[in-house]
């Protein structure tokens, strides 16, 4: 193989596509899933407005992450992938229903999982669909001459607030999410549910071409935009954070509702 050639796929399970069970029992999910280089921590905000509403919040460290950028120059795209889709099935097994929602990579990763999960819905923030134009096909030709460049994150506008993240950006790992963010964009035709985009105005990392991408593939599925006006890309830590946290949870309250079956006692008590 090349050694400029792309990291071998992770072994790929079958894209089973798992149903939650429809217990009026068991609570609602929803999976969270965080940046590139970042951590769980950039969407503890959602999160805790998520599990007020009464859902069952999983929010995974995915792999490559939480350690040395160095492990994430060699995390495949299909580790994150399989990791995102399995934290899904894990879920849906405890849940009713289950939505998906997640912040720039992890936004990528919720459109995925929603193109082959039957999540209840989807709520992206500035999600990675297209990096900055030529930065994938620089990251592929240069990664061996220059392995790091510094840290992409705190891109935030609110003062003091600090973002956990590595310090330092591998670039491999951003031609691993140039791909990635390719191969989702190819799968947008698949998602079927409701999906939210929380859109930041002023963005530093990503070019605004990443969440127009959306709407362009987007064509099974309704898509609700909301402009963030005061805050930059790490949105869930910055001016709008309770703004996002309030959307998100709004959202995907909804769509769990419209997505559980009305029994007929059900529908006597909402009438009365």
């Amino acid at each position: 193989m090349r050694e400029d050639a792309a990291l071998p796929d992770a072994p790929r399970r079958e894209a089973r596509r798992a149903a939650p069970q429809q217990d009026p029992a068991r609570p609602d999910g929803v999976l969270l899933l965080h940046g590139f280089t970042s951590a769980p921590s950039t969407m503890a905000p959602v999160a805790e407005a998520l599990e007020q509403a009464g859902f069952l919040v999983e929010t995974p460290l995915l792999p490559g992450h939480g350690t040395a950028w160095r492990d994430l120059a060699r995390t495949p795209r299909a580790a994150l992938t399989d990791s995102a889709l399995s934290a899904w099935d894990g879920l849906a097994r405890r849940c009713r229903t289950v939505g998906v929602a997640g912040l720039s990579m992890g936004g990528t990763l919720a459109l995925q999982v929603a193109a082959r999960r039957p999540v209840s819905a989807a709520a992206v923030i500035n999600p990675a669909l297209r990096l900055r134009p030529g930065q994938g096909l620089a990251a592929r030709l240069l990664w061996r001459l220059m392995p790091s460049v510094g840290s992409i994150a705190g891109d935030i506008a609110r003062a003091g607030v600090r973002e956990e993240a590595y310090p330092r950006t591998p670039v491999r790992g951003v031609a691993e999410l140039d791909r990635l963010a390719a191969e989702v964009r190819a799968e947008l035709g698949a998602v079927e549910a409701p999906v939210l985009l929380l859109r930041s105005a002023q963005d530093g990392v990503l070019p605004r071409a990443a969440a127009a991408s959306l709407g362009e593939r987007l064509t099974g599925a309704s898509l609700r935009e909301v402009v963030l006006r005061r805050s930059r890309h790490v949105a869930t830590l910055d001016h709008d954070a309770e703004r996002v946290a309030a959307e998100v949870r709004g959202f995907l309250t909804g769509a769990a509702d419209r997505r559980v079956p009305r029994n007929d006692e059900t529908a006597e008590a909402e009438d009365r």
